[in-house]
């Protein structure tokens, strides 16, 4: 599995969000919201009319690795678990005209790389806009390459 920032590449869905909690699985049909597997709640794409990421961001690019080197350390000195959990967020839908706010549960603490979000939200406007592309959900591991340059070329 290919991940980049918040997305993920599943081996049926594109995923944005801790597969194991909280989390969306963008497929040609649809978007399901979903609680590890436990489904939420599914919209087809022609309910909605916008999704927008929002969710902790850091300017550092590596993110996960110092969060998890820190927490490490951390617990390894006080011998427990210390209790931190990532930061939530969350992505903002409007479904049949009316807005909602979905939960997201993210990969590591702290926040992710910026570019990394712009990218992925990018893909995400991309997706809404042009119901062509959505059979490309097919392929989440080349979408998550193609969030990748999008990013770089937001830089």
């Amino acid at each position: 599995m290919r991940r980049y920032g918040p997305l993920l590449a599943a081996t049926d869905a594109l995923v944005i969000g801790d597969p194991g909690r909280e989390h969306l699985r963008l497929t040609p049909a649809g978007v399901n919201h979903r609680n590890g597997r436990d489904l939420r709640e599914g919209f087809a794409w022609e309910r909605l009319s916008m999704l927008h990421l929002d969710v902790p961001t850091t300017r550092f690019r590596y993110p996960g690795l110092v969060g998890t080197i820190g927490l490490g350390i951390l617990s390894a000195a006080i011998q427990d678990d210390v209790g931190i959990d990532p930061d939530e967020g969350s992505v903002d839908v409007v479904v049949d005209g009316e807005p909602r706010r979905l939960a997201l549960d993210r990969h590591h603490v702290g926040g992710y790389w910026d570019r990394t979000v712009v990218g992925a939200q990018r893909l995400l406007d991309q997706l809404l806009t042009h119901p062509d592309q959505r059979i490309l959900l097919v392929q989440p591991d080349a979408l998550v390459g193609l969030a990748a340059k999008l990013a770089r070329r937001a830089a």
